[in-house]
C-alpha cells in the first residue's frame, strides 16, 4: 500500500530524534541492572554456542560417522538460520512485546540445544541446529531491545556496554570450554551445557523481564520477509565462501551474491512503499543512524576477522592446541573488560568520540602485529591483544548506542535489528576474507609471512572505521539538529 500524502513519516521514514549535548551521567537504577543481568544469560549462550561447536566439529563428524563437509553444515546452517531470524525481531517485538519475544526465543534455543544433544545422525543434528539458529537470531536483538526500553537514552551507554560483555566473553571463552568438554566429556555436552543456563534464564526472566506492550493491528509483511529471508542468507553464504578451500566459482559464489543483492534491493524499494514494512528502512534517512550502522559493519569485520587471524596464528605458527590457543587469547578478553567504562564514557560524551578513540587505538594495535617476527615475545603479543580488546570495547557498543539514542522508542526494535544485521554481515565478511588472505598469500597454505598481510588488511579496515566514527561525530553535531527528520 502506498503511503498517504498526509503522513510525512510514511513518506520520509520514521521520525528520529536529533542528538543532544551530553549531560552528566545519572545513577542506573537497580531494576535496570537486574533486567540487564538476565538478558546477558541469553546473549552469552548465543555467542558461546558458535565457538563451542567450531572447536568440536571434527569430533562430531567422527562420532556420527559423517564426512567433515556434511558436519560443516552444523555450523553453516546455524549461522544462516541466525541471519534469517534477525529480521523477525522488529515485528515480533511489536506484536508480542520485546520481553515476551525474548522469553519465547530463549525457550526455543534451550529446547533446540537439548534436541541437538539427542541427535543420532548428522541430518537430525543439522535440522536441530537450524531451529537453534532461528531462536538465537531472535534472542540477541530482542534482549537488546528490552535493555534499551528499560534504560532509556540517558543510561543506554552504560547498560548496553555491560550487556556487551557477553558478546566478547562468549567467543573468547568458547575455544577453551569447548576443548575441555571434548577432552573430558562428549560432544553432546557442547549443546547440553546450554540447557541449565537456559532454564535459569527462563526462571529469572519470568520474574524480572518486563513483557512489553503489544501493538494492535500489526500486520506481518510476508513479501518483505520472503525477500529478506532469501537475500540475507544468500548474501551471507556468498561472502563466507572466499575463505573456504576450492576458491569462489560462478555457481557457488557469484550466483548467491547476485541473488542476495537483488532480493535486498527489492526489499528496500518495496519496503518504502509498504504501510507496515518488516523493517523501517527510513531510519537510514538519519545521518547519525546511517553512520553508526556502517561503523557497526566495520566493527564486525575487525572483531571477527581479528579473532580468527589471531587464533590461526597461535595454532599454525606457534603450534598451540585448541586449549592453549584459548588461553593465549585471554589478553583480548582482559582488554574488553573495560566495556563498562566505555559505557560511562558514551553516556557522558556520546558514541561518536568514544568510537573514534576506539578505532584509532585498534589501528595502533595492528601495526606492531603486522611488523613483528613470528617468534616475537608472547608478552608483546598479549599486549597487542589486550589493547585490541580495549579498542574493541570502545568501538562496538558506543557506535550502536549512537544509533539507538537517535530513534524514537516505538522504532527501537527495528533499529536494534538493523544494527545487528550489519554487525553479523561484517563478521561474516571479516572472518571469511581474512582467512582467504592468510591462505592465498601463502599459496593455499598458512605461513608466518601470510599473517602480516592479514594484519595489514585489518589496518585498512580500521582506517575505514576511523572514518565511520568521524562521520558519527560530525552527524551528531548539535548544529545539525533536525537532520533526517
Amino acid at each position: 500500500m502506498a503511503p498517504t500524502q498526509g503522513d510525512p513519516d510514511s513518506a520520509r521514514g520514521p521520525r528520529v530524534t536529533a542528538p543532544t549535548a551530553p549531560k552528566p551521567a545519572a545513577a542506573v537504577p537497580r531494576e535496570v541492572w537486574r533486567v540487564t543481568a538476565v538478558v546477558i544469560v541469553g546473549a552469552f549462550l548465543t555467542q558461546l554456542d558458535g565457538a563451542l561447536v567450531n572447536v568440536g566439529l571434527a569430533t562430531v563428524a567422527d562420532s556420527l560417522d559423517a564426512p567433515l563437509s556434511s558436519a560443516q553444515w552444523t555450523v553453516s546452517g546455524y549461522l544462516l538460520a541466525l541471519v534469517i531470524g534477525l529480521p523477525l525481531c522488529g515485528w515480533g517485538s511489536q506484536r508480542l512485546g520485546a520481553g515476551r519475544l525474548w522469553l519465547w526465543a530463549l525457550g526455543g534455543f534451550t529446547a533446540a540445544s537439548a534436541l541437538c544433544a539427542l541427535a543420532t545422525d548428522i541430518r537430525l543434528l543439522i535440522a536441530f541446529r537450524v531451529l537453534q539458529g532461528l531462536a538465537g537470531g531472535l534472542l540477541l536483538p530482542a534482549g537488546q531491545t528490552v535493555i534499551a526500553q528499560v534504560a532509556g537514552r540517558a543510561l543506554m551507554g552504560r547498560v548496553m556496554s555491560t550487556a556487551g560483555m557477553a558478546l566478547v566473553l562468549g567467543p573468547a571463552a568458547g575455544p577453551t570450554i569447548g576443548g575441555l568438554l571434548i577432552a573430558h566429556a562428549s560432544w553432546q555436552w557442547l549443546f547440553l551445557v546450554n540447557v541449565p543456563l537456559g532454564l535459569l534464564g527462563l526462571w529469572l526472566g519470568r520474574r524480572i523481564i518486563p513483557l512489553g506492550e503489544r501493538a494492535t493491528g500489526t500486520r506481518f509483511d510476508v513479501r518483505g520477509f520472503v525477500l529478506i529471508g532469501v537475500g540475507l542468507p544468500a548474501l551471507t553464504y556468498a561472502v563466507s565462501l572466499p575463505g573456504r578451500s576450492g576458491g569462489p566459482g560462478l555457481a557457488t559464489t557469484y550466483a548467491p551474491l547476485l541473488l542476495g543483492c537483488c532480493a535486498l534491493a527489492a526489499f528496500v524499494l518495496l519496503g518504502r512503499r509498504t504501510e507496515s514494512p518488516l523493517l523501517r528502512i527510513g531510519l537510514f534517512t538519519n545521518r547519525v543512524f546511517a553512520a553508526a550502522a556502517a561503523s557497526s559493519f566495520l566493527a564486525g569485520v575487525i572483531q571477527f576477522g581479528a579473532l580468527v587471524v589471531w587464533a590461526l596464528y597461535f595454532q599454525m605458527v606457534r603450534g598451540y592446541d585448541v586449549i592453549g590457543t584459548g588461553l593465549a587469547m585471554v589478553g583480548f578478553a582482559a582488554g574488553a573488560a573495560v566495556l563498562p567504562l566505555s559505557g560511562r564514557l558514551t553516556d557522558r560524551f556520546g558514541g561518536g568520540p568514544v568510537s573514534l578513540a576506539g578505532a584509532v587505538l585498534t589501528t595502533a594495535t595492528f601495526l606492531p602485529a603486522a611488523l613483528l617476527p613470528p617468534d616475537a615475545s608472547l608478552l608483546v603479543l598479549e599486549a597487542c591483544l589486550f589493547f585490541l580488546g580495549v579498542g574493541n570495547a570502545l568501538s562496538v557498543v558506543p557506535s550502536s548506542t549512537a544509533a539507538y539514542v537517535t530513534v524514537d522508542p516505538p522504532h527501537l526494535p527495528d533499529a536494534v535489528t538493523l544494527v545487528n544485521i550489519f554487525l553479523r554481515l561484517g563478521g561474516a565478511v571479516g572472518a571469511s576474507l581474512l582467512v582467504a588472505v592468510v591462505t592465498h598469500s601463502a599459496g593455499g597454505q598458512t605461513a608466518p609471512g601470510s599473517y602480516h598481510s592479514a594484519f595489514w588488511c585489518l589496518i585498512a579496515a580500521s582506517v575505514l572505521a576511523i572514518a565511520g566514527a568521524a562521520a558519527i561525530l560530525i552527524a551528531s553535531d548539535p548544529r545539525a539538529e533536525g537532520t533526517g527528520k
